[in-house]
């Protein structure tokens, strides 16, 4: 039984033909499902050399605008027709409630009508005038791109990442994470609905899959979003190509709060940031760094909010925590969290988890100032808490680790807090709020250190995916 694990190569949809010998699990019960599963080296070839006759055919960047707006608006509305199936897959992968995940999709199904908008505004093409005459400046596709999910949010990136190649004018081979595999089946139906064969095309498989990906030549531009470990090896292959490359890794995200912001204040908007796809997401806050002065009223506001958790399975509309996705990945947070206790840090747990079994993680404070060594991100339902005297301090702790993707400040007056941000090492900073930013404001940030390379934002990825030619 493979559930709806499926490959889509040129315009068939099958199942992946190799199996692997990690097993999937479901997170609610922790019980067997059935192996991982890769594409055959055959398939991966038919699969590349498909997207590579899609651009040197032009049969996506040569179609009149009309039509791929058209046709993007087509995957929109298919997509969003499969929400909840997709959300069941994302939850099956992930853990995150069955009440959170098609919500989460159908949201970012929206980006698609942006893409094809932006398609019909003519990206990619400027027509320019000079004293020597007509010029044109151009954007245009690289050629196939690579794309590779994550495991915490596959379906919500890969509607992301494919809507930008998609403006960009480049064909798609999508990986999806060995561990997250079952959003392939609806999404590849969605795909063969509406887009032209070859245009987007799904294979599986673990790390030698990839990097028969990445080191093809035919390959143009790779997107890569997952840990650091991975990044680093596909930056190394990308080099020896000198591919393109975009990679979003990890961030060991800090949250400043100045002296004069009340601590439940913070607290109201770093719970639900923390407890996002159950604390597993790349932006999430992991470190909040507090006056010394006013620990215990921040260790109270947390209690208060985390006490009566509700942790449960995927399935109960009530659950506000659910497992985490598979079991390795819970094993590797109670390693960091017992590191942390063993350097004498004190760890709080809040909430009461299910009797069944399953990959369930309770919500966890650590008092960290006797270990400030320990730097690593604790991708999950975990806040960090970090003291300091005065605010010159409170940066050095925020900034005392090698990420640099987002990060939050907190404070009453608003021009001392983006003092405080201008110096916080990291690509998206954000002042008195988490999961929300001014909708007006269109915000663009850097990967630094190792959260990568690339830049973050809305719109940002066609650029990535495209070359720029001018003729004139």
């Amino acid at each position: 039984m493979t559930g709806t694990v499926r490959e889509l190569v040129g315009g068939t949809i099958t199942v992946p033909g190799v199996e692997l010998a990690t097993v999937l699990t479901d997170p609610d019960t922790g019980t067997s499902l059935y192996p991982q599963r890769a594409s055959t080296p055959e398939r991966v070839e038919e699969a590349i050399a498909t997207a590579w006759a899609v651009h040197t055919d032009g049969a996506w960047s040569e179609l009149p605008r009309k039509e791929r707006a058209d046709a993007v608006r087509a995957l929109q509305a298919e997509l969003a027709a499969r929400a909840p199936e997709l959300g069941l897959a994302d939850s099956l992968d992930t853990g995150v409630p069955q009440a959170v995940t098609p919500l989460f999709i159908g949201a970012v199904t929206g980006l698609l009508e942006s893409a094809a908008s932006r398609i019909e505004d003519g990206f990619g093409h400027v027509e320019l005038t000079s004293s020597a005459g007509g010029w044109d400046r151009w954007q245009l596709p690289w050629g196939p791109a690579a794309i590779f999910l994550p495991w915490n949010a596959p379906t919500a990136t890969a509607i992301v990442k494919i809507a930008e190649a998609l403006v960009a004018g480049c064909p798609v081979v999508l990986k999806p994470s060995e561990w997250a595999p079952h959003l392939s089946g609806p999404f590849a139906e969605a795909v063969l609905a509406a887009l032209p064969p070859g245009v987007v095309q799904i294979v599986h498989g673990d790390r030698v899959v990839g990097a028969s990906i990445v080191e093809d030549v035919r390959i143009a531009a790779v997107s890569y979003t997952g840990g650091v470990e991975g990044g680093r090896a596909v930056g190394q292959a990308c080099a020896r190509n000198f591919t393109p490359a975009d990679l979003e890794l990890s961030g060991n995200n800090p949250v400043v709060a100045l002296p004069d912001t009340q601590p439940g204040t913070v607290v109201e908007h770093v719970v639900p940031g923390m407890l996002l796809l159950n604390g597993q997401w790349c932006a999430g806050p992991r470190r909040l760094v507090v006056p010394q002065s006013r620990l215990d009223d921040y260790l109270a506001a947390l209690a208060a909010a985390l006490d009566a958790l509700p942790i449960g399975p995927t399935t109960d509309p009530g659950t506000v925590l659910g497992p985490l996705g598979h079991g390795p990945h819970r094993r590797r947070i109670e390693e960091q969290l017992d590191a942390f206790a063993a350097r004498g840090c004190e760890v709080r747990r809040y909430g009461t988890l299910p009797e069944a079994g399953g990959h369930f993680a309770a919500a966890a404070v650590v008092l960290a100032d006797d270990a400030p060594e320990l730097t690593e991100e604790v991708f999950g339902p975990v806040l960090v808490v970090r003291t300091y005297r005065d605010v010159d301090e409170a940066v050095r702790i925020a900034n005392d680790h090698p990420y640099g993707l987002s990060g939050y400040v907190f404070g009453d007056d608003r021009d001392a807090a983006r003092a405080v941000g201008r110096r916080v090492r990291a690509g998206l900073v954000t002042l008195n709020s988490v999961l929300a930013g001014p909708p007006d404001i269109s915000r663009v940030g850097s990967m630094w250190g190792s959260s990568g390379i690339g830049i973050a934002g809305l719109g940002q990825g066609a650029s990535f995916f495209s070359g720029h030619r001018s003729v004139g």
